[in-house]
């Protein structure tokens, strides 16, 4: 016991907190990921970034097809009825979810988790890190001719 009657911590408990905390420093100065999130989780929420773009500027979410192309593999299967095929499925697929992940970008610009999840997924090789790679030389005014806006049409 120390003066004061204070209990002396374990050193090994107290090292590993002391390291702990040196890591999260260190990584939060070098503006690495540090956020513990998996691949999977990353692209769940990049992907639903997307979509909630997707329907919040055209009325037109994504279908489970369009998200498990993003995914790169069966991932979603709501079991929603399909009436129309996916306006995001015509032309250039990657085109328009890079457009529309500018626009989440900007929907996003105040959710650090949405930056980390695009930082933890850009160096892959998928149709989901190109179009985060794409994202980054676009601007929101950018458009993909043919992008349906509306039930009634196209801008």
């Amino acid at each position: 016991m120390r003066a004061g009657n204070h209990a002396q911590r374990p050193i090994a408990r107290s090292a590993l907190v002391q390291m702990q905390s040196l890591a999260w420093s260190i990584a939060r100065h070098e503006r690495k990921i540090f956020l513990h999130m998996t691949p999977d989780e990353a692209r769940h929420l990049v992907i639903e970034g997307i979509n909630y773009a997707a329907y919040h500027e055209t009325d037109f979410s994504l279908h489970d097809s369009d998200k498990n192309r993003l995914f790169g593999s069966e991932h979603y299967e709501s079991d929603r009825s399909v009436h129309e095929p996916s306006p995001w499925a015509e032309g250039d697929f990657e085109e328009k979810m890079g457009m529309l992940l500018v626009w989440a970008n900007a929907l996003n610009r105040t959710v650090p988790a949405f930056t980390e999840a695009q930082k933890l997924l850009e160096s892959e090789d998928s149709v989901l890190s190109r179009i985060i790679r794409s994202a980054r030389t676009r601007k929101p005014t950018d458009i993909v001719p043919g992008t349906k806006f509306g039930r009634s049409g196209t801008r």
